[in-house]
């Protein structure tokens, strides 16, 4: 890749997005760069004994569960580690900051690629891994690059084909129904848009039932919107990613029927809705369907919190003639400082991290969604796991499948502000086309600033 300082302005640094958002992608070759070494007789995890190191997360279930397994790693390596598990608007505020001051106070970090990937790597703030992954001396014979899953591989590599992160826990979009509301009118699951209107009509009994819920909250809107215009065969950029398609047929027929289902068949309130009030209204069956991310399901099977259990189906998200079902993704990554002192070993926690063993632990104690796809035929994994069949078989078709939620854009939380603003007006009744009009017209300038930086 060579490390490229663009300047990044205070403004960038400290309006960076949040969360496990959502947007469409192409898997490519390059998805398979950097795979590890041929097998070896023996690996030496001792090899950078006595090196300390300090590993920056945010704060989630997997986290925890991987800080919780920080003796191990140290008892297997000599290495010290100090895992920091931190709120996650406080990650995203420090994290610019210390890697802008090109500070070495941080050896590895997570990252949230769907938000982060364009801007830190034009920065030169991630360390590429290639050399590590190819080296038979710093990586383990059994660490399997092509068990991430095309979706894990492809949303941490790089346009050169450089390896930027180490891929962890997805955010997979897709859609979550109530199979004996559908079962009782002899629905199908939906494969199409067409499908999934008739559905929600058909399901749509308000009170106390709604045929729909989901965010209709600006900015968190966004994500939404996108899997209806990317399963319409829509984009939010042209091919070259230099400018925005979002006042394309496919872009105002696609806001037309989100904010329209929205407005006639969610649970009143929904426009202030994010994903965890959505939640919240559909594990207590006031909705029908809920297309979300499948990484937010395991209390809809939690009867202490949930009014549905065994109720739910879960599938990909419905798609038309130009787009096969699919789920939308997003992804928080390991990634090492560049500018950290202990690479090598940064480089050991990271893999040991990202490792077979330790994800499927992450997964079966920290509710990981991870990429690792041996993980979903697991034993251990399967005699754990207390959601249904049918959403394993939705996370693993979703790691194949996967598109990302957002555009691949350096401004992305600028992105979603000006472009939910507008959705959230449709809801209200506004002019599909005339407000995406005038958010590409707001969006554009920032856009063309930041490709020319």
């Amino acid at each position: 890749m060579g490390r490229q300082s663009n300047p990044i302005s205070r403004r960038q640094i400290l309006g960076m997005g949040l969360g496990l958002a959502a947007g469409p992608f192409i898997i490519t070759s390059r998805a398979q760069a950097g795979t590890p070494a041929p097998s070896q007789a023996s690996f030496d995890w001792q090899q950078q004994k006595g090196k300390s190191l300090v590993v920056f997360l945010t704060q989630a279930p997997y986290y925890t569960a991987l800080q919780k397994m920080g003796p191990d790693f140290e008892k297997l390596t000599g290495i010290k580690v100090e895992m920091q598990v931190v709120p996650e608007q406080q990650v995203r505020q420090k994290l610019p900051i210390e890697l802008n001051a090109k500070s070495s106070g941080i050896d590895v970090y997570a990252s949230s690629m769907h938000v982060e990937k364009r801007l830190f790597a034009k920065a030169g703030w991630y360390e590429p891994l290639n050399k590590y992954l190819e080296s038979a001396k710093l990586t383990p014979p059994d660490y399997n690059w092509k068990d991430f899953g095309p979706s894990g591989t492809w949303w941490v590599t790089w346009d050169d084909g450089s390896i930027l992160a180490t891929p962890g826990s997805l955010g997979l979009f897709s859609l979550m129904y109530r199979k004996d509301l559908y079962a009782e009118r002899g629905l199908k699951v939906p494969v199409t848009l067409e499908e999934l209107q008739a559905a929600i009509k058909a399901t749509h009994k308000a009170p106390p039932v709604y045929g729909f819920v989901g965010r209709g909250l600006k900015n968190a809107n966004v994500p939404l919107w996108g899997m209806f215009l990317q399963a319409m065969g829509g984009t939010y950029l042209d091919p070259a990613g230099t400018n925005l398609t979002t006042t394309s047929p496919e872009a105002i027929e696609s806001a037309r029927m989100y904010a329209g289902i929205m407005k006639d068949y969610a649970p009143p309130g929904a426009i202030g809705f994010n994903w965890n009030e959505a939640q919240g209204s559909f594990s207590q069956g006031l909705a029908a369907c809920w297309p979300d991310g499948l990484n937010f399901a395991a209390p809809l099977e939690d009867a202490a919190k949930s009014k549905i259990v065994g109720k739910v189906g879960y599938a990909l998200f419905p798609g038309t003639a130009r787009q096969k079902p699919f789920s939308g993704t997003a992804i928080d990554a390991l990634a090492l400082n560049p500018f950290g002192k202990s690479k090598e070993a940064s480089w050991l926690f990271t893999a040991w991290a990202s490792s077979r063993a330790v994800q499927l632990r992450m997964s079966i104690e920290g509710s990981m969604t991870g990429t690792r796809l041996s993980i979903y035929n697991d034993p251990e994994y399967l005699r754990a796991q207390t959601l249904p069949k049918d959403w394993v078989e939705a996370v693993k078709g979703s790691i194949e499948s996967g598109r990302p939620q957002l555009p691949q854009i350096k401004d992305v939380t600028q992105f979603r502000d000006i472009f939910g603003i507008a959705l959230t007006k449709m809801i209200e009744g506004g002019d599909p086309k005339t407000l995406l009009e005038g958010a590409t017209k707001e969006f554009e300038p920032i856009l063309k600033k930041s490709l020319a930086g």
